[in-house]
């Protein structure tokens, strides 16, 4: 899968999106306003071998009318793609599955971590103990990006 680009063509318009931050452990979850304007942390999701990590994100986006989800694509500094690039994409694909009708789209995820990890640092958090909460706020720095791209895409 590429990373893709808002695009009025196929926005799905007003409405709930959930940005998800795909890890091998944990999924870090965000959710924004039906307005498009703030994306706000909602969980974070424990990586199963099974699907209930998938079924869980199905029942978040059911439980809030999600209309749209942007799902983070780790790709290295340099562009290509790692085992953490596949791991996000099959859990795009699993996602999509369970739900066709919602777009599911990829977007370049790089440094949304290191940007969280930062931020929790900054404010005296260290990471270990904070490690959810910088999955959740890694998520909504994905899902913050597009949807300040979408809104400069739509005006």
């Amino acid at each position: 899968m590429q990373t893709e680009k808002p695009d009025p063509s196929t926005d799905p318009g007003r409405g709930r999106r959930l940005g998800l931050d795909v890890g091998t452990v944990r999924i870090g979850v965000a959710i924004s306003d039906p307005d498009c304007i703030l994306a706000t942390p909602v969980e974070t999701i424990q990586a199963t071998a099974d699907d209930a990590d998938v079924q869980r994100v199905v029942e978040i986006c059911r439980d809030n009318f999600v209309v749209e989800i942007v799902v983070g694509l780790p790709v290295a500094l340099r562009g290509n793609h790692t085992q953490s690039t596949l791991n996000a994409e099959e859990f795009a694909r699993l996602v999509k599955e369970e739900l066709p009708d919602i777009p599911v789209r990829m977007v370049d995820e790089r440094m949304s971590t290191m940007a969280a990890t930062h931020a929790f640092h900054a404010s005296g958090v260290n990471s270990k103990k904070g490690r959810k909460k910088i999955d959740q706020a890694a998520a909504v720095h994905i899902l913050q990006g597009w949807l300040d791209t979408r809104r400069r895409a739509l005006s």
